[in-house]
């Protein structure tokens, strides 16, 4: 019998371990037509540590993976990240006390001209277009704190919002707006009761919505023995809306069932009513924050959200049974009214984190869905949309997703054409080394 004990971590087999070299590569083989007016750098972060092993997914090294397309044709580069957390190989442990030590592995988004590499619990870092290091950001001295990895740029304004959050002390949870410029004009520290794990959270045109859900950091449970970051359902779940310029910290709270979310799709306004579609799962973290994932009640469905102001009230209606997440929209209807939500399916029976070999399309308004299947081998990552240039509606452009083949063991970027979405890809590039299983990436336009 074989002895499974000294098993590496799911995190660090197949296609979730590390590549440890930085190459590039290109022209590459293409399947099929890249459009000649897609031109740019779609780039991803990933969790890839540098020595081969980490104590959890999210404290791997981060690795920045490129495709630049132009001309019909496709070039690939990866680079890591090379903050503290790089550099030192550092754990999390060590990184927790130096605020310019991120690991810079879980989202990367441009704004006033810069690229930030983001990772929830530290300073986001600057890179350039060919991922080259620049440094850490922290907008002119004026950010003190954490940034999310899920930052949002408002398509009206061109301001980026977000939010930081502590589990230390108080407070555990600040609002910041940079304007367009990118100068951060507002830091808003924001009273909520218990330090929670809150990875994203919603904008409008003219709120955001904090979600406190009961993801809860306990020092006294640690001291006790216990997972001190776990899903504690008696704390009850509430969804925070608070005017986005000058509110003071004004935030009216409107309670939920308790419940997870570690991606929602998009929120808008709606007269007094705001409206959210989140992939909501019943639970997270459970057993402690090594246990990422356990199965059906850890994996997002799509839901909505109604809160009516005028009520008080706040109406959950689940849309689809289908297990989903890496939720996206068209852009430049972040915080607005889109009817097409962008998605990839999970495995929802598999004891592990594993994605799934379908894209969804969905119809926001109906809740119908589009399907594209790759194929029983393929786990493909999250679906970002690039418009067409001139485009003449919400979908008029393509989507734009990592997958990898477990049969082949071959990494590809698969093309698909947004208005014939379950036609499956206009093109597919083959990569020229397989590309671990990632977190979120985002379209840069040459």
């Amino acid at each position: 019998m074989n002895d499974v004990s000294n098993a590496p971590a799911w995190h660090l087999q197949g296609n979730w371990a590390p590549v440890l070299d930085e190459i590039d590569a290109g022209p590459l083989k293409v399947k099929g037509e890249i459009p000649k007016d897609l031109e740019g750098d779609y780039i991803r972060a990933g969790m890839n540590p540098r020595s081969g092993t980490s104590e959890h997914w999210f404290a791997g090294n981060g690795m920045l993976h490129a495709v630049r397309l132009g001309g019909g044709q496709a070039h690939y580069r990866n680079r890591y990240v090379r903050t503290p957390y790089y550099e030192q190989d550092m754990g999390q442990m060590a990184a927790r006390f130096d605020l310019s030590a991120s690991p810079a592995n879980t989202n990367i988004v441009g704004h006033a001209g810069r690229m930030l590499a983001l990772e929830e619990a530290h300073l986001p870092w600057a890179v350039d277009r060919d991922l080259a290091t620049l440094g850490a950001h922290d907008f002119g001295g004026r950010l003190k704190g954490a940034m999310t990895a899920h930052p949002r740029v408002c398509p009206a304004t061109g301001e980026l919002l977000f939010f930081g959050y502590q589990l230390a002390q108080a407070p555990y949870l600040t609002y910041y707006r940079a304007d367009a410029a990118g100068v951060l004009v507002e830091s808003q520290p924001i009273d909520i009761p218990n330090p929670v794990m809150m990875h994203d959270w919603n904008i409008t045109r003219n709120h955001v919505v904090f979600m406190d859900l009961p993801v809860v950091f306990s020092l006294q449970d640690a001291m006790r023995g216990l997972p001190p970051l776990r899903f504690k359902p008696e704390a009850g779940a509430r969804l925070g809306v608070m005017k986005r310029n000058g509110a003071g910290g004004a935030v009216r709270w409107f309670d939920i069932n308790p419940c997870y979310v570690f991606h929602p799709v998009n929120a808008y306004e709606d007269g007094e009513r705001i409206v959210i579609h989140v992939c909501r799962q019943e639970q997270a973290m459970a057993g402690g924050f090594g246990n990422l994932y356990d199965g059906d009640a850890t994996t997002g469905r799509l839901w909505k959200w109604t809160i009516d102001q005028a009520a008080g009230t706040v109406t959950e209606e689940q849309l689809d049974d289908m297990a989903c997440d890496f939720p996206r929209v068209n852009d430049g209807l972040v915080g607005l009214r889109a009817r097409w939500g962008y998605m990839a399916t999970l495995n929802s029976k598999a004891p592990t984190l594993t994605l799934g070999q379908h894209l969804l399309k969905y119809d926001l308004e109906t809740g119908a869905r589009s399907t594209y299947d790759g194929g029983a081998g393929r786990r493909f990552g999250e679906p970002i949309f690039v418009p067409r240039p001139a485009a003449r509606g919400e979908d008029d452009g393509w989507v734009l997703a990592l997958s990898h083949d477990e049969d082949d063991q071959v990494s590809r970027l698969s093309i698909l054409d947004a208005q014939a979405f379950d036609s499956g890809p206009v093109a597919e590039v083959q990569l020229p080394r397989r590309v671990p299983y990632g977190a979120h990436g985002n379209w840069f336009t040459a």
